[in-house]
């Protein structure tokens, strides 16, 4: 149950940029494309993001989450080992398959397996993670379909945990489905799964920036593999003052090449999604990224927004003070150069902080979430269709009144 309430709406002229913030052209070269602030949501440039298509092993993103919470449900630690079936290093020894060469018989951390997956995207590590609580192949589509809805992957089919067609998954295979069967996301589900990883499971970006990781296949072999990300800073497509540390690609036949990226702008996270790069160079999906950084840097800027005081300074009940600061006093917004547009400012305060007069009850203390600020405009967009949203908190300590102080305010 959402312990919110909305309280105030304002309407605020601000200048900004553009007549279509979100702009929906074919710039990219590739069948799908988006690129969003992962702090609010904002879209800042789209492209058929709609669209379900095949992802390839960027799969492994959903995956990892699922493994992620188990982690958290403690059903799993990142050092509960998991023993490799012969089933299993069939698949990651099959050298028509991304491996890593897992040996039969023997047991490798989840901390390890998830270095492998998202590292070396390494299809029998990721198979290995997805039956490690004894999960089917069925059992653990459920999971990742369940999560996938939870957090507004509308646009979203699992077929299996890595990414490969239904027909190479070997005894892994769903008999009631066809070997061309393939895992399908839209860009902007992709988006929604890599904006949700990056701020609730940011330990994953230690992983995903490594430029190469050592692998323990076993006793006295020692693998080193090359992170397939060529975006890394120092790398072969790393792009000027943007800090990319993430996160996916993805390869096959009926999806193209595919990739998720994350990186730091100007002090904000970024994701980016280019699905089905086109032309037969692999290397094009980092090009087509880089060209979503480019329209970036080039031709959008962060426009400033200030927040009246009517939402900064409210009345608060019960307090040594008749009124308290709220913050922040103002917020960003991505924005391309040049016109006037007209914003809605809201905000919504938590429940259990208001009295039945609809005021901030004291005590509340300096920094804490009071609430959320809340900016809409025909020409924003957000990934969930939700208003942008900012963290509204106190600006200073507000402490419960004596008796005379509560009788007097």
């Amino acid at each position: 149950m959402k312990k919110f309430t909305i309280f105030i709406l304002s309407l605020f002229t601000v200048l900004t940029l553009s007549a279509q913030t979100v702009m929906a052209s074919n710039r990219i070269d590739a069948s799908a494309a988006i690129m969003a602030d992962a702090s609010t949501g904002q879209i800042i440039y789209k492209q058929n993001a709609d669209k379900p298509l095949p992802v390839a092993s960027i799969t492994k993103l959903l995956t990892i989450l699922v493994i992620e919470d188990e982690i958290q449900q403690k059903q799993l630690s990142w050092d509960t080992q998991v023993k490799i079936t012969p089933e299993i290093a069939e698949i990651s020894n099959d050298p028509s398959y991304s491996t890593i060469g897992l040996k039969e018989g023997q047991s490798y951390s989840v901390r390890t397996l998830i270095n492998a997956a998202l590292v070396k995207s390494a299809d029998g590590a990721t198979v290995a993670l997805a039956s490690a609580t004894g999960d089917g192949t069925d059992e653990f589509n459920l999971k990742m379909m369940q999560k996938a809805k939870k957090i507004g992957m509308t646009n979203t089919n699992i077929v299996n945990s890595v990414g490969l067609d239904n027909g190479d998954m070997k005894s892994f295979k769903l008999a009631d489905l066809p070997s061309n069967a393939s895992n399908t996301m839209s860009a902007r589900d992709v988006a929604i799964l890599s904006q949700y990883l990056v701020k609730h499971y940011p330990e994953l970006l230690q992983i995903t920036a490594q430029k190469q990781a050592k692998f323990q296949i076993s006793k006295g072999q020692v693998k080193v593999e090359q992170n397939l990300n060529k975006m890394l800073p120092g790398d072969q497509y790393t792009v000027k003052g943007v800090t990319i540390d993430g996160l996916k690609t993805g390869t096959s036949d009926s999806a193209g090449a595919c990739f998720a990226s994350t990186g730091k702008y100007r002090g904000h996270r970024i994701v980016t999604v280019v699905l089905h790069s086109k032309g037969d160079d692999k290397d094009n999906r980092f090009k087509a990224t880089q060209e979503l950084y480019k329209i970036l840097k080039n031709e959008e800027h962060l426009q400033d927004i200030k927040v009246p005081a009517s939402v900064t300074t409210r009345r608060v009940a019960d307090g040594a003070a008749r009124t308290m600061e709220l913050g922040p006093r103002q917020v960003t917004i991505w924005s391309p150069y040049d016109t006037k547009t007209n914003y809605t400012i809201g905000t919504e305060y938590k429940k259990n902080l208001l009295d039945k007069k609809k005021r901030l009850t004291a005590p509340i203390w300096k920094g804490e979430r009071v609430g959320s600020l809340r900016i809409t405009s025909d020409q924003l967009e957000t990934l969930n269709g939700e208003p942008l949203v900012y963290s509204l908190y106190s600006a200073d300590d507000v402490r419960r009144g004596n008796f005379w102080q509560r009788l007097l305010h």
